[in-house]
């Protein structure tokens, strides 16, 4: 895997979608259960934060995030 691909929970939101833009798309997904916009709100928040803070299974979005480019 391309290390400069690769997503750890530690990450913020920035770091994700500046290494892989495309991953925006998943970020607005959790959009209406969330009730917020992730990317407005919690751009600098870790990965890790955002989804303890919404009970968003991690190990769930990260697969959904990393599938964009397995």
């Amino acid at each position: 895997m391309d290390v400069t691909r690769e997503i750890t929970p530690e990450m913020t939101l920035l770091d994700i979608v500046e290494r892989i833009p495309e991953t925006q798309d998943v970020f607005r997904q959790y959009e209406e259960c969330t009730g917020t916009c992730l990317l407005c709100q919690h751009l600098f928040d870790s990965l890790e934060s955002v989804a303890s803070q919404y009970a968003i299974d991690l190990e769930n979005i990260m697969r959904e995030l990393r599938g964009w480019f397995e």
